[in-house]
């Protein structure tokens, strides 16, 4: 019965590292593409954006 269940929580344990690890990934490789996207963007637009939204921030406030 004991070993059973010390089975069962090494099988979770080693589910939660593998979908840790999977998680970093997926962020690593969302971050790269949101970098990407941003240098893509000419900067001035990105920084008009930026100043729309912050108006529209002061505004709501």
């Amino acid at each position: 019965m004991l070993q059973s269940s010390a089975d069962k929580a090494c099988n979770v344990l080693v589910k939660k590292v593998r979908y840790l690890k999977d998680v970093r990934k997926i962020t690593k490789m969302m971050n790269g593409k949101l970098i990407y996207s941003w240098l893509k963007w000419p900067c001035g637009e990105f920084f008009s954006l930026n100043y729309k939204l912050t108006k529209r921030i002061y505004f709501i406030t």
